[in-house]
């Protein structure tokens, strides 16, 4: 909302700004078009599709630790001493990225270097600089080592990696569909929730409703300070600090707090009593005086006959 309104303030009102801020406005086009993905949330069929998504998330850190090690290993290999902040991003993070959907790197390979293609001092800005060369005019890095650290890049990035996306994928889309009833019920209960407490207004007007509940929200703070100071605080005439007192309030709370507790230790009771288990134990307490009298009288009847004999 906020950018929003500062993209329209650039737009419309300052001509000098008037391209950043369309360019803050394109970018909350995007956000406001991601946004309307929680709307798929209310479809049986869609709401529980989202929560695959988030899979790619945690992909993402995985397959930036690789991109990153390789990149930054390359750049530090080929290129020496780059002062452009933009030029070692893109090789570092950005090449490295678009080498796992096929675009091959040519300055690491001699055979298909072109010393055409890059700037000798960096000064070109629409150039990177050129790898370390000789006096031949060849570049002097060795060509073994960025050839095996692409082979391993590409094996751990575009195999290993992209195959565990799959097994993740193919996971959580048997998850979410053994469980969609449960999972879309959630979903639209949080939706219908979130936008219940929302205001009416959709963006930007939604800031008069955030301006009236705040100024509602002050008066009643402001109100209900003054009701509890009224009626917690009784000043002693013949006393200097004030006697507080505890609210009706509190005291019906405590009694039904008690009241509660006492009819869940009840009904656990009878739970426990009315259980299989406690008519066994019952039971079992039943028996015993039996048992032990029995018993008695069995080893009575053992030692007559022993002494009869």
């Amino acid at each position: 909302m906020v950018t929003s309104c500062c993209g329209l303030g650039f737009f419309f009102f300052i001509d000098k700004l008037f391209y950043p801020g369309k360019i803050i406005l394109c970018i909350d086009f995007v956000v406001f078009c991601l946004r309307l993905m929680a709307i798929f949330t209310i479809n049986r069929t869609l709401g529980p599709k989202i929560i695959i998504m988030m899979d790619m998330f945690f992909f993402m850190f995985l397959l930036s630790i690789w991109v990153v090690a390789y990149g930054v290993a390359k750049q530090g290999i080929l290129i020496h001493n780059d002062n452009r902040l933009d030029w070692i991003i893109r090789g570092a993070v950005y090449e490295p990225y678009l080498i796992i959907f096929g675009s091959f790197p040519e300055n690491i390979d001699k055979t298909r270097f072109d010393i055409n293609s890059c700037s000798m001092d960096g000064t070109d800005p629409m150039k990177p600089k050129c790898p370390v060369l000789n006096e031949n005019q060849m570049t002097v890095f060795p060509e073994w080592l960025t050839i095996i650290m692409l082979c391993i890049y590409l094996l751990c990035a575009n195999i290993l990696l992209i195959n565990l996306l799959i097994a993740i994928f193919n996971y959580s889309f048997e998850e979410v569909h053994d469980n969609t009833d449960r999972i879309w019920k959630f979903q639209r209960y949080q939706l219908i929730k979130e936008y219940y407490s929302r205001p009416a207004p959709p963006p930007p007007f939604i800031i008069f409703s955030h301006l009236y509940l705040f100024i509602k929200m002050v008066l009643w703070k402001a109100q209900k300070l003054q009701t509890e100071f009224k009626t917690n605080v009784k000043i002693m005439p013949h006393s200097f600090f004030p006697e507080v007192s505890i609210p009706k309030e509190e005291e019906e709370l405590l009694s039904w707090e008690a009241l509660m507790r006492d009819t869940f230790v009840l009904s656990e009771r009878q739970a426990k009593s009315q259980s299989m288990e406690g008519r066994i134990q019952d039971s079992s307490q039943k028996y015993n005086p039996a048992e032990s009298s029995l018993s008695s009288s069995k080893i009575q009847a053992i030692r007559w006959l022993n002494t009869s004999i």
